[in-house]
C-alpha cells in the first residue's frame, strides 16, 4: 500500500483534505446514468427502496415523539437508580437472563416471604424499566404470513403479497368493531439507542476509543516503515478503512459498524427457516466487540419459509442507519459531552446463499459467479447452464462465449472491482426487455441493483468493496466438503467420465472406515479449548457433521492421517491449500505470511485443475466456486485485514444462543424476537451500569503472574523431594537466575507442584503430574505446550509440572518440561511445512522455562498404523496440531478456566 508521506504529517482522521489514496470508485446517482425510465419491475422496484434510503428521516420509521426527542436529545448524566428495590430487581432480572420469566417470579416470591419481606418488582415492571432506562425500542412491520415479504417502504400500502396472493390482514371483532389484523409481524431493533446508550459510561466509552486510537497507531508505524504495513492484525489495517479515513468519510467521533445477516432452522423435524441480521461495534477491541455483550441484534425475519424479497424485511433497518448516517447521531460521552457521529458502514457480510440477496449478484453458479466481482468468466457444460470457473479451457471443447484460452489467475482491487460493477450495473439498469435483461445479468452477473446502493455514498465503502469474503464457510464448510466427495468417489460422475480413472478415489471401503476410526482416536489428543473433536467422519459425516469439526479434521488432522494413502501429487497439492490457510486463519497476519499463502493458493488452484479436472468437460463441475475463491483471500487480507475478524462465526453463535433461549415452541419466531430485544436491552444496562457485571476475577487459590498469566490449582500444600534428573536441570537453571538457595537445598531440593496455568490468549496448559493419573480415553490432553526459545524460534514440549521459584522470586512462574525432537525436516519440506512430525523424548530431554515463553496450548498426536500404500511408516512418531484463529478463541467462547481439578 503506498500511501503519500505528507498525507502522515497530520494524524486526525478528520482530514478533509481531499487527498486521496487510491479511492474506490464511488459515484453519485448522476455518475452512474440511471435512465428515467426503467422497464423491468424487479429492477424499479429496488432502485425506488434505494431512493427511499438516501432521502431517509427518522420519522419515517419511528413515530413516537417522545422517542425521536430522546434519539435528538440524549440523556446527559451517567444512570444512576437511588431505589435498592428497582436495582435489586434489575439484577435478579440480569442474572436470570437465559431462563424462563417463572424463575424471576419464584425470586420474587422467595425475597418477599424473607424478612425484611422486600416486594421487587413484577417482572412486566422491571422489564419495562429497563427498556425505559435503555431508551432501546422494537418496531413491529407487517410480512406475508408466508413470509414471503415485509409490507415496508414502496410496499407498505400493499394489502396482499405481490408473491403468493395472501392477504396482510385477517378481520377480527375488537370491542364489537371489526378491524383488520396483522397476520404476522417481524421486529426491527433500531440502532441509534443502542448506540447511544452503550456509549453511556466512562468504561464503555473509553472502550469505544478503542479504533481512534489504533488508526493513530497505525499511522504513525506507516510513517516509520515507508508506508507498508508490517503485519495486519484487525480492519485497521487494511487498505479500504484508511483510504476512508483519509478521505474524511471517517473520523475520531464516527461510528464504525458492521452487519451480518444468516438463516437457520429453528427445529430439525420441521420447515423452520429464521433469518437474523444483527450489527457489530468495530469502535471496540476485537477482545470486547466479539463478546455477546456487543454483539447487537438488529432485527428477526420470521419463517418458516425463506424469505423472497429480503430487501423489504431489512429495509426498516437501514432506512434508520441511512437516517443517522444523513442527519447523524448524538452520542453523550461522560468524558466529553455531546458528540456529534456519523454512522459508517465498514462492511455487509453473509454466507453465499445470504449474500445473493445483499450484493444482487447472480450467486456462485452464474457466468460471473465471484464473490468479490472479479473478472474470470466461468465455463459450462454442453446443454447446462450451470457455470464453473475453470482456468484451464477444456481439451476439444467449443461452447458459445466459454471457450476463452487459459486464464492466469487474476486478483482485482476493489478500486477496479467497484468501477467494473458500476459500469455494468448502468447496462442492466438500461434493459428495455426481459430478454435483453437475461443477456445483460449473463454478461454482467448482476441479478440486481443492491439495497445496499441507497445508503449515503461517503458512509460505506461502496459497492461491491463493502461485501467481503466469507472465509468461515468457504473454509470450513466448502471445501472440506469438495475434497470429501472426491476422494470418496461421491461427487457426481458425468455419463463421459469412469470413475475407475479417478486416481484420486482413495477413501473407500476398508480405507474410509480406517480413516474414520483415527480421525475418532485423536479425540483424547485435542485439548478442550480447541472445543468440539472431530467425531468418525466415516460414521458422522451425513449426520451433522459441524463446520468446527471439518475445519479440525482438514486442516489440523488430514496432512499426517492422509500422508500415507493420497498418491504424492495430491497429497501435496492438499498441504499447499492447507498451509495457505492456516498463515491466514489468524488475527496477527505478517505481510510476508500473505505473500507466502498467495503463491501456495495460486500453485494450488493451477494444481487442482491439472490433476483433479485434467482439462475434461466431463470433469467441470470438480471446479466449484471455492477452489477460485481462496486465490483472493491474500488480497482482501490487504483491503480489508484478517478475514477471520469479519468472518461469520459469530453470527452462528447469536444465532445458537437465541435458538437455545427459546421457550414458546407455539410462537417460536415472536419469541426469538421477543428474546434479541431482551439481549439488546441487557447488553445496554450492563454497559450504562458496569457495577452490575460482575467483574471476572482468577479461581481460590490462583497465583497472578502477570500479563494475563496464572498459576491455577491444584498445588502442592507441602514441598515434596524432586526426582535426581530433575534435580540436575532445575537447580543449574535457578542458579543461572541468580537464586540465593542454602547448601541444604541445593543438595535435598524440594518443590511445591502446581497442576496448571491460564495463559493470555485463554487457554489453559495443564501437566503430565496430574493428568497421568486419568486414563488417556478420559482425558481431553492440554499438557502440550508452544514454547518461545527466541524471536521467531519455538520448541513442542510436554509439561511435567509448573512450581515457583524459591523466595525473592516467588511471583516467576516456572514449568518443568520434556522437549520433543526437531521434527522430521523431510517430511516438514515435503508437506509444505504442514507435517510436524517428531519423537517423545520423556526425562532425556527436560528443560525448565519460563511460564511467560508458554504461547499456546497444542496438540501432540501419535501417528496411526499406516492404512494406505505411500509414504514411510511414522508410528511411534507425534505430529503437532494447531487450534486455526487461536488469536479469536478469548473473543468468541467462554473462558477455559474451571473448578479447582
Amino acid at each position: 500500500m503506498d500511501l503519500p508521506v505528507g498525507l502522515l504529517d497530520e494524524l486526525s482522521l478528520d482530514d478533509d483534505s481531499g487527498t486521496q489514496l487510491g479511492d474506490n470508485f464511488n459515484p453519485s446517482s448522476e455518475d452512474l446514468g440511471i435512465p428515467d425510465q426503467i422497464t423491468l419491475k424487479d429492477l424499479r422496484d429496488t432502485v425506488d427502496m434505494q431512493h427511499l434510503l438516501r432521502n431517509s428521516r427518522l420519522e419515517d420509521e419511528i413515530t413516537d415523539p417522545g422517542v425521536l426527542e430522546r434519539i435528538r436529545n440524549p440523556p446527559t448524566e451517567l444512570v444512576n437508580i437511588d431505589d435498592p428495590v428497582i436495582t435489586l430487581s434489575i439484577e435478579v432480572y440480569l442474572g436470570l437472563d437465559y431462563v424462563a420469566q417463572e424463575y424471576y417470579n419464584l425470586v420474587r416470591r422467595a425475597v418477599a416471604r424473607c424478612p425484611p419481606h422486600i416486594e421487587m418488582l413484577s417482572f412486566s415492571e422491571v422489564k419495562a424499566k429497563v427498556a425505559e432506562i435503555t431508551g432501546i425500542i422494537a418496531l413491529k412491520h407487517d410480512v406475508c404470513i408466508s413470509s414471503c415479504m415485509a409490507f415496508t417502504g414502496i410496499y407498505s400500502d400493499l394489502l396482499i403479497c405481490s408473491y403468493c396472493g395472501e392477504n396482510r390482514y385477517v378481520e377480527k371483532r375488537v370491542r364489537r368493531k371489526r378491524v383488520n389484523v396483522p397476520r404476522k409481524q417481524m421486529t426491527t431493533i433500531p440502532i441509534g439507542p443502542v448506540l447511544q446508550a452503550m456509549r453511556r459510561s466512562v468504561v464503555s466509552s473509553e472502550g469505544a476509543n478503542y479504533r481512534s486510537k489504533i488508526t493513530r497507531k497505525v499511522l504513525r508505524s506507516l510513517l516509520a516503515n515507508d508506508s507498508i504495513i508490517p503485519e495486519y492484525t484487525d480492519f485497521v489495517h487494511g487498505e479500504d478503512y484508511l483510504n476512508a479515513c483519509d478521505k474524511g468519510d471517517i473520523g475520531d467521533d464516527d461510528i464504525v459498524l458492521m452487519f451480518s445477516m444468516d438463516g437457520a432452522q429453528l427445529y430439525a423435524c420441521k420447515q423452520s427457516d429464521c433469518w437474523v441480521y444483527m450489527w457489530v461495534l468495530l469502535d471496540y477491541a476485537p477482545e470486547v466487540r466479539y463478546k455477546k455483550t456487543h454483539v447487537i441484534p438488529g432485527g428477526i425475519i420470521p419463517g418458516p419459509n425463506k424469505p423472497k424479497n429480503v430487501d423489504s424485511f431489512i429495509f426498516p433497518g437501514l432506512r434508520i442507519l441511512s437516517s443517522h448516517m444523513i442527519e447523524g447521531l448524538k452520542i453523550w460521552d461522560p468524558r466529553g459531552g455531546i458528540i456529534d457521529s456519523k454512522l459508517f458502514l465498514l462492511l455487509a457480510t453473509a454466507d453465499s446463499v445470504g449474500m445473493t440477496y445483499l450484493n444482487g449478484l447472480v450467486g456462485h453458479s452464474g457466468a460471473q459467479g465471484c464473490r468479490i466481482y472479479c473478472p474470470l468468466k466461468g465455463r459450462h457444460k454442453p446443454g447446462s447452464g450451470y457455470y464453473y470457473p475453470a482456468c484451464l479451457k477444456p481439451d476439444n471443447y467449443d461452447v458459445a462465449n466459454c471457450s476463452h484460452e487459459d486464464v492466469e489467475p487474476q486478483i482485482l482491487d476493489s478500486v477496479e472491482a467497484s468501477k467494473r460493477y458500476y459500469d455494468n450495473l448502468t447496462r442492466v439498469l438500461g434493459a428495455r426487455t426481459d430478454r435483453e435483461f437475461q443477456k445483460l445479468r449473463l454478461e454482467t452477473g448482476i441479478a440486481k441493483p443492491s439495497l445496499f446502493g441507497g445508503l449515503p455514498l461517503r458512509s460505506t465503502l461502496g459497492l461491491p468493496a463493502c461485501f467481503p469474503a466469507d472465509i468461515m464457510h468457504l473454509v470450513a464448510i466448502n471445501i472440506p466438503d469438495l475434497f470429501i466427495s472426491l476422494w470418496r468417489g461421491t461427487i457426481q460422475c458425468d455419463p463421459n467420465d469412469d470413475r475407475s480413472t479417478w486416481r484420486f478415489m482413495v477413501l473407500t471401503k476398508d480405507t474410509w472406515e480406517a480413516h474414520g476410526k483415527a480421525v475418532a482416536a485423536t479425540t483424547p489428543y485435542l485439548p478442550g479449548s480447541f472445543d468440539r473433536a472431530p467425531r468418525n467422519i466415516a460414521d458422522k459425516l451425513t449426520s451433522g457433521y459441524k463446520a468446527w469439526e471439518h475445519l479440525i479434521h482438514l486442516y489440523c488432522l488430514c496432512p499426517a492421517l492422509l500422508y500415507n494413502v493420497l498418491p504424492e501429487v495430491f497429497y501435496r497439492n492438499l498441504c499447499k491449500l492447507v498451509r495457505g490457510v492456516r498463515l491466514l486463519y489468524q488475527r496477527n497476519i505478517s505481510r510476508a505470511d500473505i505473500m507466502e499463502a498467495s503463491a501456495l493458493f495460486i500453485m494450488f488452484e493451477k494444481d487442482y485443475e491439472l490433476i483433479y479436472y485434467e482439462r475434461k468437460t466431463a470433469r467441470l463441475h470438480f471446479v466449484r466456486q471455492s477452489i477460485h475463491s481462496v486465490t483472493h483471500i491474500p488480497t482482501e487480507t490487504e483491503r480489508l485485514g484478517p478475514e477471520i475478524i469479519f468472518s461469520q462465526w459469530p453470527m452462528e453463535r447469536l444465532l445458537g444462543e437465541l435458538g437455545l433461549q427459546i421457550r414458546n415452541h407455539s410462537s417460536a419466531y415472536a419469541n426469538m424476537a421477543e428474546i434479541a430485544v431482551r439481549r439488546c436491552r441487557t447488553n445496554a444496562i450492563h454497559a450504562m451500569i458496569p457495577a452490575l457485571t460482575e467483574p471476572q476475577s482468577l479461581p481460590r487459590g490462583a497465583i497472578d503472574l502477570g500479563g494475563g498469566y496464572a498459576l491455577l490449582r491444584r498445588s502442592e500444600d507441602k514441598a515434596t523431594p524432586i526426582t535426581d534428573a530433575e534435580k540436575c536441570i532445575i537447580v543449574p537453571y535457578l542458579e543461572s537466575m541468580g537464586v540465593a538457595m542454602s547448601a541444604y537445598w541445593t543438595s535435598n531440593p524440594t518443590i511445591s507442584r502446581w497442576a496448571r496455568v491460564i495463559l493470555p490468549n485463554k487457554q489453559v496448559a495443564r501437566s503430565l503430574w496430574r493428568e497421568a493419573d486419568t486414563p488417556v480415553e478420559k482425558l481431553r490432553i492440554a499438557r502440550n505446550v508452544k514454547v518461545r526459545v527466541l524471536n521467531g524460534i519455538y520448541m513442542i514440549a510436554e509439561v511435567q509440572y509448573f512450581f515457583q521459584a524459591p523466595h525473592p522470586h516467588r511471583n516467576s512462574g516456572l514449568a518443568l518440561v520434556s522437549a520433543y525432537s526437531d521434527p522430521d525436516q523431510d517430511l516438514l519440506n515435503y508437506s509444505e511445512n504442514t507435517l510436524y512430525s517428531c519423537k517423545y523424548q520423556g526425562a532425556r530431554n527436560l528443560k525448565v522455562v519460563n511460564v511467560t515463553s508458554i504461547q499456546a496450548v497444542v496438540a501432540m498426536i501419535p501417528h496411526p498404523a499406516p492404512y494406505g500404500p505411500y509414504g514411510r511408516n511414522l508410528e511411534g512418531n507425534f505430529f503437532l496440531a494447531e487450534k486455526l484463529g487461536l488469536d479469536l478463541l478469548q473473543f468468541t467462547h467462554a473462558d477455559e478456566i474451571t473448578a479447582d481439578e
